[in-house]
């Protein structure tokens, strides 16, 4: 249980490294400074291939057992797959946001820095929550046999920034 909580709590940290890079970076773009497009770039990506199509699921795989084994608490902390479904579409606004920035195609500066600090101030509150409530609760009310269960399926995926896989 405790590696598969370790791993998601982890993963949080990176995202969080990440939305830092992204607010630092568009910060200067707020500022008429020149930012770091590759690293914007490479930000954007880590978000649409590693937060988008691993981590989530993870959590998802999680919510889906916590469902069958305590539902009215599950009910309680809210609908995590459409929370995650609509932060995967904010997240693909960014994204072409950014690639009209990064495209030269014309857009209102300050609209741009909005939907970026909105992207990063809707992925900061999203993962406050699920480490104030979700994740308690799952730790809580989820057996051994439960955690073993999600643990063989979400092994493969792993953070990229990770330096090291933690043991599952």
């Amino acid at each position: 249980m405790a590696e598969v909580l370790d791993m998601i709590r982890q993963e949080h940290q990176s995202i969080s490294r990440m939305l830092n890079m992204l607010e630092h970076q568009i910060e200067r773009f707020e500022r008429g400074e020149r930012f770091d497009y590759d690293l914007v770039k490479e930000v954007l990506d880590y978000f649409v291939t590693f937060a988008d199509l691993c981590h989530h699921p993870k959590e998802n795989l999680i919510i889906a057992k916590l469902r069958q084994r305590a539902p009215e608490l599950a009910r309680e902390i809210g609908d995590l797959d459409e929370e995650h479904e609509r932060i995967s579409k904010e997240l693909h606004d960014f994204a072409h946001a950014i690639m009209n920035v990064l495209l030269d195609v014309e857009m209102p500066r300050d609209r741009f820095v909005r939907i970026a600090h909105d992207f990063i101030a809707q992925e900061r509150k999203h993962m406050a929550e699920e480490e104030a409530r979700f994740l308690p609760v799952a730790e809580a009310q989820l057996t051994d046999k439960d955690w073993a269960e999600i643990s063989a399926k979400i092994g493969k995926f792993l953070d990229p920034l990770l330096m090291h896989r933690p043991e599952l």
